[in-house]
Protein backbone atom coordinates (compact mmCIF):
# COMPACT_ATOMS: atom_id res chain seq x y z
CA UNK A 1 0.00 0.00 0.00
CA UNK A 2 1.24 4.08 -0.69
CA UNK A 3 -0.44 6.18 1.46
CA UNK A 4 -1.53 9.74 0.95
CA UNK A 5 -3.82 11.90 3.21
CA UNK A 6 -7.03 11.10 1.92
CA UNK A 7 -6.37 8.15 -0.15
CA UNK A 8 -3.97 4.82 -0.39
CA UNK A 9 -2.19 3.64 -3.92
CA UNK A 10 -3.03 -0.64 -3.85
CA UNK A 11 -2.24 -3.84 -6.23
CA UNK A 12 -4.84 -4.59 -8.95
CA UNK A 13 -7.09 -6.83 -7.87
CA UNK A 14 -9.68 -10.02 -9.79
CA UNK A 15 -12.61 -7.99 -8.18
CA UNK A 16 -12.13 -4.67 -9.76
CA UNK A 17 -12.96 -6.40 -12.62
CA UNK A 18 -16.77 -4.79 -12.84
CA UNK A 19 -15.22 -1.36 -11.78
CA UNK A 20 -12.98 -0.95 -14.50
CA UNK A 21 -14.98 -2.36 -17.04
CA UNK A 22 -18.00 0.16 -16.33
CA UNK A 23 -14.92 2.97 -16.69
CA UNK A 24 -13.71 2.13 -20.02
CA UNK A 25 -17.23 2.16 -21.71
CA UNK A 26 -17.63 5.47 -19.99
CA UNK A 27 -17.63 7.67 -23.15
CA UNK A 28 -16.71 10.73 -21.15
CA UNK A 29 -13.68 9.25 -19.32
CA UNK A 30 -12.70 7.16 -22.63
CA UNK A 31 -12.16 10.80 -24.64
CA UNK A 32 -9.21 11.67 -22.26
CA UNK A 33 -7.82 8.29 -22.61
CA UNK A 34 -5.86 6.36 -25.65
CA UNK A 35 -8.85 3.85 -25.42
CA UNK A 36 -10.75 5.23 -28.34
CA UNK A 37 -13.94 2.36 -28.48
CA UNK A 38 -15.79 0.57 -25.84
CA UNK A 39 -13.95 -2.71 -23.91
CA UNK A 40 -15.44 -5.54 -23.81
CA UNK A 41 -15.80 -7.76 -20.53
CA UNK A 42 -13.00 -9.98 -21.58
CA UNK A 43 -10.61 -7.73 -23.02
CA UNK A 44 -11.07 -5.88 -19.59
CA UNK A 45 -10.66 -9.22 -17.85
CA UNK A 46 -6.81 -9.64 -19.64
CA UNK A 47 -6.41 -6.07 -18.54
CA UNK A 48 -6.92 -6.60 -15.15
CA UNK A 49 -5.61 -10.80 -15.20
CA UNK A 50 -2.05 -8.91 -16.32
CA UNK A 51 -1.94 -6.34 -14.07
CA UNK A 52 -2.82 -8.99 -11.03
CA UNK A 53 0.29 -10.78 -11.92
CA UNK A 54 2.66 -8.33 -12.66
CA UNK A 55 4.87 -10.03 -14.81
CA UNK A 56 5.70 -7.09 -16.91
CA UNK A 57 9.05 -5.58 -14.80
CA UNK A 58 8.45 -2.25 -16.89
CA UNK A 59 5.04 -1.53 -15.41
CA UNK A 60 3.18 -0.73 -12.21
CA UNK A 61 -0.84 -0.42 -12.17
CA UNK A 62 -2.20 0.40 -8.96
CA UNK A 63 -5.82 1.34 -7.71
CA UNK A 64 -6.60 4.15 -6.04
CA UNK A 65 -8.90 4.08 -3.19
CA UNK A 66 -10.39 6.69 -0.51
CA UNK A 67 -9.11 5.97 2.48
CA UNK A 68 -12.55 6.51 3.97
CA UNK A 69 -14.99 3.73 3.20
CA UNK A 70 -12.54 1.93 1.41
CA UNK A 71 -13.73 2.62 -2.53
CA UNK A 72 -11.67 1.92 -5.74
CA UNK A 73 -12.11 5.29 -7.63
CA UNK A 74 -9.82 5.03 -10.50
CA UNK A 75 -6.34 3.65 -11.26
CA UNK A 76 -3.08 4.84 -11.88
CA UNK A 77 0.39 3.32 -12.83
CA UNK A 78 4.00 3.74 -14.54
CA UNK A 79 4.23 2.53 -17.82
CA UNK A 80 7.82 2.56 -20.35
CA UNK A 81 9.78 2.46 -16.74
CA UNK A 82 13.75 2.33 -17.54
CA UNK A 83 15.00 1.45 -14.45
CA UNK A 84 18.65 2.20 -16.92
CA UNK A 85 17.90 5.74 -17.52
CA UNK A 86 15.22 6.22 -14.36
CA UNK A 87 12.49 7.36 -16.46
CA UNK A 88 9.11 5.86 -17.09
CA UNK A 89 5.64 7.45 -17.75
CA UNK A 90 2.93 8.25 -16.02
CA UNK A 91 -0.89 7.41 -16.66
CA UNK A 92 -3.93 7.87 -14.33
CA UNK A 93 -7.93 8.40 -14.56
CA UNK A 94 -10.35 9.32 -11.84
CA UNK A 95 -12.86 7.01 -13.00
CA UNK A 96 -15.95 7.52 -10.35
CA UNK A 97 -17.69 10.84 -11.71
CA UNK A 98 -18.43 11.93 -8.57
CA UNK A 99 -14.94 11.71 -6.97
CA UNK A 100 -13.59 14.41 -10.00
CA UNK A 101 -12.98 17.61 -9.44
CA UNK A 102 -12.16 17.45 -5.56
CA UNK A 103 -8.26 17.34 -5.85
CA UNK A 104 -8.33 13.61 -5.42
CA UNK A 105 -6.41 13.09 -8.85
CA UNK A 106 -3.79 15.65 -7.90
CA UNK A 107 -3.28 14.00 -4.78
CA UNK A 108 -2.67 10.12 -6.42
CA UNK A 109 -0.52 12.51 -8.97
CA UNK A 110 1.72 13.49 -5.90
CA UNK A 111 1.14 10.11 -3.85
CA UNK A 112 2.75 7.61 -7.29
CA UNK A 113 5.24 10.31 -8.45
CA UNK A 114 7.19 10.68 -4.91
CA UNK A 115 6.41 6.99 -5.01
CA UNK A 116 8.62 7.05 -8.02
CA UNK A 117 11.23 9.04 -7.08
CA UNK A 118 11.95 8.04 -3.35
CA UNK A 119 11.91 4.06 -3.99
CA UNK A 120 11.98 3.32 -8.00
CA UNK A 121 14.73 5.66 -7.89
CA UNK A 122 13.51 7.70 -11.16
CA UNK A 123 14.82 10.65 -12.15
CA UNK A 124 12.00 11.64 -14.35
CA UNK A 125 8.38 11.15 -15.05
CA UNK A 126 6.99 11.99 -18.36
CA UNK A 127 3.42 11.63 -19.79
CA UNK A 128 0.88 12.91 -22.40
CA UNK A 129 -2.10 14.73 -22.20
CA UNK A 130 -4.63 15.82 -25.25
CA UNK A 131 -4.88 20.07 -25.44
CA UNK A 132 -7.97 21.34 -22.95
CA UNK A 133 -7.85 18.74 -20.46
CA UNK A 134 -8.24 20.29 -17.51
CA UNK A 135 -5.91 18.01 -15.99
CA UNK A 136 -3.12 20.03 -17.44
CA UNK A 137 -3.58 22.56 -14.68
CA UNK A 138 -3.31 19.15 -12.33
CA UNK A 139 -0.17 17.93 -13.33
CA UNK A 140 1.12 21.56 -13.02
CA UNK A 141 0.56 22.13 -10.03
CA UNK A 142 2.13 18.92 -8.84
CA UNK A 143 5.50 20.42 -10.82
CA UNK A 144 5.04 18.94 -14.21
CA UNK A 145 6.55 21.36 -17.23
CA UNK A 146 5.43 21.35 -20.36
CA UNK A 147 8.02 19.78 -23.04
CA UNK A 148 6.65 20.35 -26.24
CA UNK A 149 3.23 19.80 -28.58
CA UNK A 150 2.74 17.34 -30.95
CA UNK A 151 0.36 18.54 -33.17
CA UNK A 152 -2.91 17.31 -34.24
CA UNK A 153 -1.46 14.16 -33.16
CA UNK A 154 -5.46 12.65 -32.34
CA UNK A 155 -8.94 12.23 -33.67
CA UNK A 156 -11.45 12.52 -30.93
CA UNK A 157 -15.09 13.78 -31.13
CA UNK A 158 -15.17 14.99 -34.97
CA UNK A 159 -11.90 16.88 -34.46
CA UNK A 160 -8.31 16.66 -34.37
CA UNK A 161 -6.61 17.27 -31.46
CA UNK A 162 -2.83 18.34 -30.21
CA UNK A 163 -0.61 15.88 -27.53
CA UNK A 164 1.29 18.01 -24.74
CA UNK A 165 4.32 15.91 -23.69
CA UNK A 166 5.22 17.20 -20.24
CA UNK A 167 8.20 15.96 -17.90
CA UNK A 168 8.56 16.10 -13.64
CA UNK A 169 11.81 15.92 -12.40
CA UNK A 170 12.69 14.95 -8.92
CA UNK A 171 13.75 18.50 -7.62
CA UNK A 172 10.56 19.92 -8.86
CA UNK A 173 7.98 17.46 -7.43
CA UNK A 174 5.76 20.10 -5.59
CA UNK A 175 4.82 19.17 -2.00
CA UNK A 176 1.82 19.64 0.17
CA UNK A 177 1.05 20.55 3.12
CA UNK A 178 -0.47 18.83 6.42
CA UNK A 179 -3.32 21.75 5.76
CA UNK A 180 -3.40 21.56 2.04
CA UNK A 181 -1.64 24.69 1.20
CA UNK A 182 1.20 23.92 -1.19
CA UNK A 183 4.69 24.28 -0.84
CA UNK A 184 6.85 25.84 -3.11
CA UNK A 185 9.34 23.32 -4.62
CA UNK A 186 12.21 23.07 -2.88
CA UNK A 187 15.63 22.14 -3.75
CA UNK A 188 16.47 17.74 -3.50
CA UNK A 189 19.07 15.67 -3.87
CA UNK A 190 18.35 13.85 -7.18
CA UNK A 191 18.35 10.51 -7.01
CA UNK A 192 20.83 8.27 -7.67
CA UNK A 193 20.88 6.41 -10.97
CA UNK A 194 18.67 2.98 -10.43
CA UNK A 195 20.58 -0.12 -10.44
CA UNK A 196 20.89 -1.97 -13.81
CA UNK A 197 18.44 -4.59 -14.11
CA UNK A 198 -1.22 3.97 -17.58
CA UNK A 199 -2.22 1.96 -19.75
CA UNK A 200 -3.71 1.85 -22.96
Amino acid sequence: MIRGERLYLRSIERDDLARCHDWMNDPDLRATLAQRFPMSLAKEADWVERATRGQDPSEMLFAICLMQGDRHIGNCGFEAIDRDNGTATFGIFIGEADCRGQGLGEEAVRTLCRFGFEELRLAKVRLDVYEGNPAIRTYERVGFRREGVLRQEIFRRGGRLDVIRMGLLVEELVPESRTGARLRPRAAARAAPPKKGTRR
